[in-house]
């Protein structure tokens, strides 16, 4: 049996020393020592033959082997890895085929659950059509026996009146639910301008609050009148006309209103 060194083999393998010891390692191939000196290691011939054949490595002729005849045919190589390594493999060499069923599994799974595409409903404007491209008439049969409707009516936008607010630092500010804020106070000319074009407003003031109406739908000329709920008791109160309706008018009858309270 002819020993081969490390140097040798890494040559003849066309790898270096670490490569080569990572090989050993997977391949479980102990090293040999020589036989006359036992510092030096190194493997038969028939180990770097398993290397190179697990790691597909061509060799050269090896110095206890003769030049191996072409084959006719290609044949299989024996295998030369330990029965555990060959145990191992065995188990790898199933997984393509065990992935390509697993894959067909789940394909067939997701057909079952995947519900079916359907035609999304004709809209009202797409009637069906007959043979000829004519819209066909829905018998009044049908018609009559379609039961009507049962959604709710939509509810309409609750009211928002105007308001009239004492902002706590001596001024009022008159605010409009369509234009904001309006640049004017009461008692300016263009406060009873104003008065003149609505019909209702909500006062805040010092020491209390109450929507005002003006009378003029049912009275002409007609003075304005404030409300106030109170303990489920609607208060009503005689202001004055629109080109007497001051802020102190509006306070006082706050103030009236509000001593129904107490």
């Amino acid at each position: 049996m002819t020993l081969i060194s490390l140097t040798e083999c890494c040559h003849l393998l066309a790898i270096d020393a670490k490569t080569l010891q990572r090989w050993l390692a997977l391949a479980q191939l102990p090293l040999l020592p020589h036989p006359d000196d036992g510092r030096a290691k190194g493997l038969t011939a028939a180990q770097l033959r398993l290397l190179a054949s697990a790691h597909h490595r061509s060799l050269p002729a090896l110095p206890d082997e003769l030049p191996a005849p072409l084959p006719t045919a290609p044949t299989p190589a024996p295998s030369l890895l330990p029965p555990d390594l060959l145990a191992l493999l065995q188990p790898l060499q199933a997984l393509p085929a065990l992935l390509a069923a697993l894959q067909q599994q789940v394909a067939a799974l997701t057909q079952r659950l995947d519900p079916p595409l359907l035609p999304p409903p004709p809209t009202p404007s797409q009637a069906p059509q007959g043979a000829c491209g004519t819209a066909r008439s829905i018998p009044a049969t049908l018609a009559a026996s379609s039961p009507p409707s049962t959604l709710p009516p939509p509810k309409s936008a609750p009211h928002v009146i105007p308001r009239v607010a004492y902002d706590g630092k001596g001024r009022y500010v008159v605010i409009c639910p369509k234009q904001g804020v309006l640049p004017f106070e009461p008692d300016s000319p263009q406060w009873f301008a104003w008065l003149d074009i609505v019909s209702s407003f909500r006062f805040v003031g010092k020491q209390g609050h109450f929507t005002a109406h003006h009378e003029c739908l049912r009275v002409p000329h007609g003075a304005w009148r404030a409300h106030r709920n109170i303990r489920n008791h609607t208060r009503i109160l005689r202001l004055a006309p629109s080109h007497d309706l001051t802020s102190a008018v509006l306070e006082q009858a706050a103030a009236t209103l509000q001593a129904h309270l107490s």
